[in-house]
């Protein structure tokens, strides 16, 4: 591989983008601390008191953004009345949802909730969940995500791969986006190069009793697998099976169409049934550890005989507040490529990151 051309795939257009988020997190970071009032307390069964802002209770984990202590995480058993300014989406384990700030509440019995003027009770032993939403500020400041990057070059084989991906969300109270971008690019000696990436948009709707409903659309290209670009929508509807302290499970089912245009310079249209299933486990302890898994199986409708399965699991490690490491795996399989394409492309991809 020439100079040049490590050089042109370092500081290509995905690594523009991820230099330009990077450049967001710092401000979006420095804008969150000095809007953050720092004036939720937490009082704790041992007497211990905590001030600070509420960022998530999730898995039975408080997360609490503090001055003097950073980032903390409160078990929500020792947890004995809380009181919080932040407008808070709050998930009951029946699958619905309140909204509101919490008054002082004593936890042995309810929790108390301001929501348009009234106050509702709720019994926190039946708390799932609560994730700040934020009302108060501008649309940019809501949203938050996280950018990472990789590169691996192998002497030996004069193999040169690089990653760039970033996930952006904005939550709300009924409902989530989230946007995806991830790219690998490929540089060999023999010039047989090749290139993955994927472009897509999500929304969830939440429904009581732990469903949801998703929209999605995107954009795919695989060269290893004879794919220059798929345009692909879906449908679907799903459930939350598995919600505990460390471990959530989720199934999903619907329909894609998409349109595919190929290596080998023909286009497919189709339409397709679609099963999709994640599962996470968490240590919340530090450093936090999450271990992400997911499978998407695409069986046809309009080509019977054809099944695809994309399949991705990620490890990943904070190393410092907001800075992580990944460990990924990939597999993508179809079994009716393009002509003279592969039928399977799988990969290990290591980066560094930081959350925003």
């Amino acid at each position: 591989m020439d100079r040049a051309n490590l050089w042109s795939t370092l500081f290509g257009m995905p690594a523009m983008l991820f230099l330009f988020a990077l450049t967001l997190v710092g401000p979006s970071q420095a804008v969150a601390q000095s809007e953050d009032t720092y004036s939720d307390r937490i009082f704790l069964k041992n007497g211990d008191r905590v001030t600070g802002t509420i960022k998530e209770l999730d898995r039975g984990k408080l997360r609490v953004k503090t001055i003097t202590m950073d980032t903390v995480f409160l078990n929500w058993v020792d947890v004995e009345s809380i009181q919080s300014s932040t407008y808070l989406r709050i998930a009951t384990t029946d699958g619905s949802f309140r909204y509101g700030r919490v008054q002082k509440s004593d936890l042995s019995q309810n929790l108390r909730i301001l929501t348009n003027g009234e106050t509702l009770e709720i019994p926190a032993i039946e708390i799932a969940s609560m994730k700040p939403i934020r009302v108060d500020e501008s649309f940019w400041h809501r949203i938050e995500g996280d950018v990472r990057a990789g590169i691996d070059y192998k002497k030996a084989s004069d193999i040169l791969l690089v990653n760039v991906a970033t996930n952006l969300r904005l939550l709300e109270e009924k409902y989530e986006i989230e946007f995806g971008f991830d790219w690998n690019e490929t540089q060999r000696t023999e010039d047989n190069n090749s290139s993955r990436a994927d472009l897509s948009g999500d929304y969830t709707r939440f429904l009581g009793d732990r469903w949801f409903w998703k929209g999605s659309a995107g954009f795919e290209r695989n060269q290893e697998l004879g794919i220059d670009l798929r345009t692909i929508i879906v449908g679907s509807a799903g459930k939350y099976f598995l919600q505990t302290p460390t471990m959530r499970f989720e199934v999903n089912a619907g329909l894609a169409a998409s349109v595919e245009n190929r290596t080998d310079d023909t286009t497919q249209q189709g339409l397709e049934g679609v099963i999709r299933s994640s599962f996470d486990l968490f240590k919340l302890n530090i450093p936090i550890t999450r271990l992400s898994a997911s499978v998407n199986v695409f069986p046809g409708i309009t080509e019977s005989s054809r099944v695809r399965i994309d399949t991705n699991i990620t490890l990943r490690n904070e190393i410092f507040r907001d800075f992580f490491w990944d460990l990924s795996f990939y597999s993508n399989f179809d079994n009716q490529p393009a002509a003279g394409a592969e039928k399977e492309d799988y990969g290990i991809i290591t980066s560094l990151g930081a959350s925003f």
